[in-house]
């Protein structure tokens, strides 16, 4: 068996595409990893895989308390067998860790293929966690918002933000992470990595274990990234009652309306490259509209207020 090298800049630079299964943030729906008997949540990876190679079970289904629902997801910090983990902080190689990421584990060829299909602009990643530490360990959440570049092939970061904790806590607590954006732009993959040892230390603590459950995205970040036609669409009244209607001047199909959390709440077809949207069952609050032409693309944004 070759030796699998875990790095973490070798996985943002690699991520290209989606996976096939979005991630489950509430840990609900688990499965048999690739490669054994050992189960990871749906569209999540573990270490976990490396079990058909002797490493110990590091993630575990933890049903008997969880945060919420059925289950939550317990990361356990192992010895890992036939691997070299760098540590992204401190430098140097791990060879005990304890890791979950959004994505998959390969093991032909070796490696990690990390991230899922995310084109939107959160404020803030929160979720719900607790931790027993060893020996002074500590755990973090790392964050990241990317986007394909086809000039140069590779990933572009977006935002960011991670989380660190080395306190012991014995019921669950919850967190949040504001996303610090460096580029103007719309992402299109999200990539979210939990470990349960070293944040900025050296020397992860076998039997460290990190608790975490129910991940939730919220607020949005404002980008306008359509540089000359920022102009061509016009919408009132604003805020809005009961209805708000929308009107281009240049060719549109449709209008697309998202409340602040990314849920859709409809699709509306444009006549004449106008359309009006009834509000009135809408909650008090901001929503996001997207503008689209026939062929699907984006030809402006913006956001709007429903007040009562």
């Amino acid at each position: 068996m070759k030796k699998i090298i875990f790095t973490f800049s070798v996985i943002l630079a690699s991520i290209s595409g989606a996976k096939a299964q979005a991630p489950d943030f509430n840990f609900e729906s688990w499965a048999n990893v690739q490669f054994g008997t050992l189960q990871d949540p749906t569209g999540w990876a573990s270490l976990n895989t490396l079990n058909v190679v002797g490493t110990a079970q590091s993630l575990f289904k933890e049903t008997v308390t969880p945060f919420a629902g059925i289950a939550s997801a317990k990361i356990t910090t192992v010895k890992v067998v036939g691997a070299s983990i760098p540590n992204p902080y401190t430098g140097g190689n791990l060879d005990t860790a304890g890791v979950l990421a959004i994505g998959k584990v390969n093991l032909s060829p070796p490696g990690f293929n990390y991230g899922y299909t995310y084109a939107w602009r959160p404020a803030v990643l929160s979720f719900e966690s607790k931790y027993t530490p060893v020996g002074g360990d500590s755990a973090f959440v790392l964050v990241y918002l990317t986007k394909w570049n086809t000039i140069t092939s590779k990933r572009d970061t977006v935002a960011t933000g991670k989380y660190g904790t080395g306190a012991t806590t014995s019921s669950y607590l919850l967190n949040s992470i504001t996303m610090n954006y460096s580029a103007n732009v719309m992402p299109d993959s999200e990539q979210i990595f939990v470990s349960s040892s070293v944040y900025s230390h050296w020397g992860a603590k076998i039997g460290s274990a990190f608790y975490v459950d129910a991940f939730a995205w919220s607020g949005y970040n404002s980008v306008n990234e359509l540089n000359g036609i920022e102009n061509n669409v016009s919408y009132f009244p604003n805020p809005a009652t009961n209805s708000i209607s929308f009107k281009s001047s240049i060719d549109a199909n449709s209008v697309e309306v998202f409340d602040i959390t990314g849920r859709k709440m409809g699709s509306f077809l444009m006549k004449n490259n106008t359309v009006k949207i009834a509000t009135e069952n809408y909650t008090p609050g901001f929503y996001l509209f997207t503008i689209l032409n026939d062929k699907k693309e984006v030809i402006n944004r913006g956001k709007f207020e429903v007040v009562k």
